[in-house]
């Protein structure tokens, strides 16, 4: 019996043998490094508390929101304004008027666009929270067209949130992955849905594999990030402005700035939602990134995805 490898002589293999071997060599690699980057992100995030990025990451958001107010996809554009209220719609699946009456926890609020589509809506309790002092201050201003129906307050979603199992809809866009422990916070959010009620992620994804646009997005935002990384705010405003223009400044910051920017695999965030008593997972929108939205089983039975 011999224990040695086959012997294989690349320089024996034809062109397209080798453009072959080597697709199968990256496909492995890259199955490989999501799978430990998914358990490296389980062991560091109790400790990522204690690195610059963490505090970088929260000061750049708090930047953000006080000093970058506009946006195409913020409250500022007049066009976006006016469809915020079906985009939140279409993003659910729920109907228009599923929303009237209910109540809605928007998790992470920003600058308050969504919280303003709830109020729209005509939810019947909207509460909005982020860890920022800038974001509930802008998302209080938006709060006053919409009385007592809309509440604004101060929570870490990596923190015990302090809100019971009573809202209908836990609304969570474009946020956890930026807390350093996407799912601790996940688990947070989840346990403020009711029975019955639905659960709403916008979470980054990692690029798909047969398109390579998504590769080549997520490297220029590399490059972008550590070319600008030891740059004071101000400076990196200026310097994406020039590159991007100031109507996708916004967008551009929120994706550079902040140094963590977790990705998932879609699997990946289902088995979560599965573990946690949801079950009718979907995603929503066929967009890169994923927009997914479960319902919380009232009781009983097997949980199902699709």
């Amino acid at each position: 019996m011999s224990y040695e490898p086959p012997d294989v002589d690349p320089s024996k293999l034809s062109r397209d043998e080798k453009i072959r071997l080597l697709e199968a060599k990256v496909a492995f690699l890259l199955d490989e490094v999501s799978g430990l980057r998914s358990l490296a992100r389980h062991l560091v995030a109790e400790r990522l508390g204690q690195l610059p990025l963490f505090q970088q990451t929260q000061d750049s958001f708090d930047y953000q929101w006080r000093n970058l107010p506009a946006g195409h996809a913020m409250l500022s554009n007049p066009e976006w304004k006016q469809t915020a209220a079906e985009q939140v719609v279409g993003y659910t699946g729920l109907t228009r008027d599923w929303f009237r009456g209910r109540q809605v926890l928007d998790a992470g609020c920003g600058q308050g666009r969504w919280t303003y589509a709830f109020g729209k809506l005509e939810v019947g309790r909207c509460v909005a929270i982020d860890i920022s002092p800038a974001a509930i201050e802008r998302t209080g201003e938006v709060a006053r067209e919409f009385g007592d129906r809309v509440q604004v307050r101060r929570a870490d979603l990596v923190q015990e949130i302090g809100l019971p199992a009573e809202f209908d809809l836990v609304w969570c866009f474009g946020v956890l992955h930026h807390t350093g422990n996407t799912y601790r916070g996940f688990q947070n959010v989840a346990r403020c849905v009711k029975p019955g009620g639905y659960l709403f992620l916008m979470i980054y994804a990692e690029p798909q594999r047969d398109r390579c646009d998504g590769y080549a997005y997520y490297h220029e935002m590399f490059e972008m990030r550590s070319r600008l990384r030891n740059l004071p705010f101000e400076e990196k405003v200026a310097r994406l402005e020039r590159k991007y223009g100031k109507e996708r400044l916004h967008g551009y910051f929120d994706a550079i700035s902040p140094e963590i920017n977790d990705l998932y695999r879609w699997d990946e965030l289902v088995s979560w939602v599965l573990a946690a008593g949801f079950e009718d997972v979907r995603r929503t929108a066929d967009v890169p990134n994923h927009c997914l939205i479960a319902r919380r089983r009232a009781g009983g039975g097997p949980p199902a995805a699709r």
